[in-house]
């Protein structure tokens, strides 16, 4: 299953963070309460953007899989690596998936191209070196 961002295609309304996190829950919800899928049959993907929906889910819920494609630590560090460390406190931190890394205890794949113009790889390798540590601590 698909889903869109607020304002983006056919839903209408105001993106923010907190609505598309409340509307990946609403999602996951209605998987497994309406159509009956177990959780761990769910497999949660999300690419750029996409990821911090993603990882939010799967720090909250007992998914079978995380799976980022050019994934960030947080907006915030996205704006620091394009615009510069002061750009960063311009903007309000939101999606940060470095603290939800923290939180996610299912089998995770990271995947970024070296040559991402948008989203340095360094920040999928942060990612990936918050999950093991937390899985190391954890296990």
């Amino acid at each position: 299953m698909a889903v869109e961002y607020p304002g983006y295609g056919l839903y209408k309304g105001a993106s923010s963070d907190t609505q598309i996190l409340n509307d990946a829950e609403t999602v996951f919800d209605y998987l497994t309460t309406k159509l009956s899928i177990h959780p761990k049959d769910i497999i949660v993907f999300g690419r750029s953007m996409g990821s911090g929906p993603a990882s939010y889910l799967a720090s909250r819920k007992n998914v079978g899989a995380l799976v980022l494609m050019s994934a960030f630590t947080s907006i915030r560090a996205v704006v620091r690596d394009l615009a510069g460390k002061w750009a960063q406190y311009l903007i309000k931190e939101r999606f940060n998936n470095l603290e939800y890394m923290s939180r996610v205890t299912c089998p995770t794949f990271l995947i970024h191209g070296l040559k991402d113009n948008l989203i340095p790889y360094k920040q999928s390798q942060e990612l990936h070196s918050k999950f093991f540590l937390y899985q190391s601590n954890h296990t």
